[in-house]
This record gives C-alpha cells, structure tokens and sequence, in this order.
C-alpha cells in the first residue's frame, strides 16, 4: 500500500535500527477536531448549567460564587482546552505501522511519541462516521494490552482485564483508506503472533 515517505522520516528519532515502515499516514483536519465534538458539547452544556444558576443568584451571594463557580466549571474549562489541544497538536500528528510497533506522533507545544509493540495489540477494529465519510477518512483502533513478558503463562487473547473500562485504547483517527490500513494491521499483528510462536 502506498504511502507519503516522507512521514516516515517523522519517526528518525525513534526508528530502531532495521525498522521497517510499511506504513504511514496523518488525520484529515475536519474529522480530526471533530471527534472532540462530545467533550466540547458536554462541557457547553455544563457551563450553561452553571451561568444559568448564577443568573439566578442573590448579588449578596457574588463573593461566594465566584471562587465556586471557577472550580465547578473545570468541565467547562476542560472542554475548552481539550479542543485547543487538538487545534494545537494537529500540525504534529502523524501515524505509522512498522514491522515491530504501532508508532503515534503528538503534541501540541513539542513533538511526543508512543509505540505498542504488535504483540501488545490485539482486537483491531475500523469504522467509518459520517463526518469522516465526507472526507473519504475512517479511523482504525486497537486495544493495548501488557506485553507478554508482563504477563507470565497468559496470552494476549486470554487477558480480560477485571474493568473493561480501563482498557487502553488507540486509535488512527480520520485516515485515509481505513478499511487498507485495517488490513494491514491485521496482516502485521497476525505475522508477529507467528514470529512469538516460532522463537
């Protein structure tokens, strides 16, 4: 599958000696600040919630408010700058697959990586939303779970964590040739899985 090189240079810091990318790739704008979508409504709503009950305030209760009110309305605020972060980190984000890692490039203020080493990802998975549909963009994601060396006599498809709600997720969001990319993924974590059986 083709791809732009020169993202993979992105990854020259981190790239082990040999590594091969076979893969790389950045999110469409539109899709990607989308996603932040929920947090902003939410955190919209909230606000709204908080500015109504202070309209309603007795003026004698101002002094009160105003301490409280900056500390109730963290959602709000969070809200905020959860999209200034994605606003911010969007000219650093970039995507990559290897043949030993899943590679994510971040940050908003200075560049940031993150690597799973493909025995440590499992149940990928790819969906396409509406908005990403507009964009010709889909997002593939994976579960990141202990690496086998941190998980004594258990595999990966045997880990169940007991809150399922705390297993770490990732995701390439909003790229192009999702349903590619999945296969590939795919392809790689099932040709790691061999290699880990065979050594």
């Amino acid at each position: 599958m083709a791809y732009a090189h020169a993202l993979a240079s992105k990854f020259d810091p981190i790239r082990e000696p040999e590594e091969f990318i076979s893969w790389a790739g950045r999110p469409h704008f539109f899709p990607y600040l989308i996603s932040g979508l929920p947090v902003l409504a939410a955190g919209l709503a909230w606000g709204a919630i908080d500015l109504n009950m202070i309209r309603h305030m007795n003026p004698s209760q101002i002094g009160f408010a105003v301490p409280f009110f900056a500390l109730h309305l963290f959602p709000f605020w969070g809200a905020m700058l959860y999209m200034g972060w994605l606003l911010l980190s969007f000219r650093n984000v970039t995507y990559a697959l290897s043949d030993r890692r899943l590679l994510l490039r971040g940050g908003a203020f200075g560049v940031s990586f993150k690597t799973f080493d493909l025995r440590s990802v499992s149940n990928p998975s790819v969906s396409r939303g509406p908005i990403e549909a507009l964009a010709g963009a889909g997002s593939v994601r994976f579960v990141c779970v202990p690496a086998p060396s941190q998980l004594p006599g258990t595999s990966i498809a045997a880990y169940r964590p007991q809150n399922r709600s705390a297993i770490p997720t990732e995701s390439f969001r909003a790229i192009d040739d999702p349903y590619a990319v999945f296969k590939q993924v795919n392809e790689a974590l099932e040709s790691a899985a061999a290699k880990s059986v065979g050594a």
